[in-house]
This record gives C-alpha cells, structure tokens and sequence, in this order.
C-alpha cells in the first residue's frame, strides 16, 4: 500500500511539473517594457512619487491621479488644464504625436507650466519615455492596425 502512494504522489508530481513546463503563446503580454517597466509604473513613480504631485491624494497636482489603478481612465481624451491649454488632451488612443502627455515629459516647446517630472525627479529616460509612447500606441489597438475606437 505505501508502494502505491508514493507512486501516486510520483505520477502526479510529474504531471504537474509538466504543466509547469509548457511556453507562452503570448509571451509579449507578460513582459515588462525591460528596464524601463510598464507605462503605469513609470507613471506612478515618476509623477506621483511626491506627495501633492500626480499621486492618489485629492491635493494631487491638476486633480490629476497617475497612481490609482486604471491610469488611461483619467488621462485618454481628458483634456489638460491650466491657462491656454484646455483643447490638449492628455492622451489620444493610438496616437502618441498627438498626446499632450508626451509634450510634457519631452519636453515640447509651447507646453503649458513647466516640464515633466519636477520637484527633483530626473527626466524620464528615452526607454521610459519610448515605453509611454508604445502604451499610448497600444491604448489604441496596437501597432497591428488597429484604430482608436477599436473598428
């Protein structure tokens, strides 16, 4: 009897050991954007890592949380505030160039304010700044062909 339980437990240690071993076929979705890390981290460390800056708090900079999960809820086709600069929007699905987001952490000329990120926080390295585009690329159907309303 104790024969067949350990050969029971050694059957079905196998089995699923060799699950464990199949690959991904969609290794992509799980990887990270390398060094840079995904675009909400990047979000959330570089603009919200200051208290009263981009973070979860109601005193947050512009009303505007870059920390809370679901990020692209409070930025895609939200326009930015302040003086001048009402008819930019944060975040345009697909479309990085036209994202008012990217002119500040660029920085772009004719910003509104200062540049992106202040108080201290070093400038987003271009594998971060490149990991944002691509988010903002992939908010909007990705580079296969997709469009922004998803047709």
């Amino acid at each position: 009897m104790k024969r067949f339980a350990l050969f029971t437990l050694g059957v079905w240690s196998a089995l699923v050991l060799a699950g464990c071993a199949a690959s991904l076929s969609n290794p992509e979705d799980f990887m990270d954007g390398g060094s840079a890390g995904s675009a909400e981290m990047i979000l959330a460390d570089s603009c919200g890592g200051i208290p009263g800056c981009h973070d979860s708090t109601p005193q947050a900079a512009a009303g505007l949380d870059l920390v809370s999960p679901d990020v692209e809820s409070r930025v895609v086709n939200v326009s930015a505030t302040g003086e001048g600069c009402e008819n930019d929007i944060l975040v345009v699905a697909g479309n990085p160039e036209g994202s008012y987001l990217l002119d500040k952490v660029l920085p772009a000329i004719g910003i509104c304010g200062v540049s992106m990120p202040t108080g201290g926080v070093p400038p987003l390295s271009a594998d971060e700044v490149e990991t944002l585009r691509q988010w903002i690329i992939d908010l909007g159907g990705g580079a296969d062909g997709g469009t922004p309303d998803g047709g």
